[in-house]
């Protein structure tokens, strides 16, 4: 039976009891909402199933510890539910079990407009908590770029996956880390002139929390976030393996991309960052010395366990003069090559003007490579307007 229903309904109360007069009472300050009455727990838990139900409220009936501890099943139902209990006496001892056994409020009697309208409050205040609590829950995908010899292309193939990351969803959940300590070159590839690095959290790991981390990244002109490498590479000494993965971990927690680029070897921070990566983006260059240097590479994280299926293989320069044969390449890296980025002179002359090419050059071939590379990493659930394969070239074409 639903009571006190009007076009203008936006929520579902249900009223637990057995007293006609009190369902009467109450509903006739819930003119505006679609009233559903339950005589009993039970059949208020079959309410809650079938119907959807936003604010429980139980009539003075329930104000007992045995009654509480009734009305409290229906959080085994629902356990996000709001619970109000209504009590002709505000008895100590049964407000503290129904606050303990998990009730939102409990109110005297009899009930009110002001009393109704503070009871309509709990909804929006537990859809506000189940907002911030998913916002808590929610973790970052952490896709590290790296590449075992210099020159490979990796922090331009950095700074275009995350920037295309920033314009498919919100840039400001989208940070890229330069942890190629001694020679990074991530802030030069975007055009900015940073303030703070890494050092800085380094300095003070025993103070840094979301906020001081926050203070200590750069703004690119998209919105997405930068953290610095040091400024000079004697300074990356005083950057801990131990401080790398402190700012990982709360990275994570505070953006929905942390874009990593990475010194050329294996040392231990890179070692770390990759044990903590859910993406690896392995970009090899097309010629004899990036090859072997990376299948070095790939024989060493082998021997250390690491899982190579999170690795993704990606050719720079694929038209290039010295191309070798793919297959015989694969075969040898033992890994499918899944994106690869034309050689393209537009690419050197968008580091020049420090702008990646997705941005300063959209229509170009070595672009759509490069968005080809973004959707290897990119999370369809957090960014659902990009389809998967949308627009992708078969990059052997």
């Amino acid at each position: 039976m639903a009571l006190g229903t009007s076009p203008g309904t936006n929520r579902t109360v249900l009223v637990v009891s057995g007293d006609q007069a009190f369902l009467d009472g109450t509903s006739r300050f819930l003119t505006d909402h679609r009233v559903l009455a339950a005589r009993n727990v039970t059949e208020a838990q079959r309410r809650i199933v079938e119907d959807g139900v936003d604010l429980a409220i139980f009539d003075p009936s329930y104000a007992t510890d045995a009654g509480v501890s009734d009305g409290g099943q229906l959080l085994h139902v629902d356990p996000e539910l709001p619970l109000v209990l209504v009590a002709d006496t505000l008895d100590m001892s049964v407000l503290r079990t129904a606050l303990r056994i998990g009730f939102a409020d409990v109110v005297d009697a009899p009930v009110d407009r002001a009393k109704v309208d503070g009871m309509l409050e709990l909804i929006e205040d537990q859809a506000q908590r189940a907002v911030l609590k998913e916002a808590k829950a929610r973790i970052g995908k952490i896709i590290t770029i790296m590449s075992p010899k210099g020159g490979a292309g990796k922090t331009m193939t950095t700074a275009n996956v995350a920037l295309q990351l920033a314009m498919w969803g919100d840039p400001s959940r989208v940070v890229i880390v330069d942890a190629d300590l001694q020679f990074g070159d991530v802030c030069i590839a975007m055009q900015i002139d940073p303030i703070h690095t890494i050092v800085e959290a380094a300095q003070d790991l025993d103070k840094l929390d979301d906020q001081l981390l926050e203070s200590l990244l750069s703004t690119h002109s998209s919105g997405l976030r930068v953290l610095a490498a040091p400024l000079e590479p004697s300074l990356a000494d005083k950057v801990s393996t131990q401080a790398v993965v402190r700012v990982l971990g709360l990275l994570k927690r505070m953006f929905d991309y942390v874009i990593i680029d990475t010194a050329p070897f294996l040392d231990e921070p890179v070692l770390s960052i990759l044990e903590r990566s859910d993406d690896v983006l392995l970009v090899v260059e097309m010629d004899l010395p990036n090859v072997k240097n990376a299948k070095l590479a790939l024989d060493t994280l082998k021997l250390l366990k690491f899982p190579l299926g999170k690795i993704k293989l990606v050719l720079n320069r694929m038209n290039s003069k010295a191309r070798l044969d793919i297959g015989e390449l694969e075969r040898s890296l033992e890994l499918e090559v899944q994106a690869a980025i034309s050689s393209d002179k537009l690419v050197p002359r968008a580091v020049n003007e420090g702008e990646p090419v997705v941005s300063l050059y959209p229509r170009s071939r070595v672009a759509k490579d490069l968005r080809g590379v973004a959707r290897l990493v990119v999370d369809y659930e957090s960014t659902p307007e990009i389809a998967e394969g949308e627009g992708q070239r078969k990059w052997f074409g």
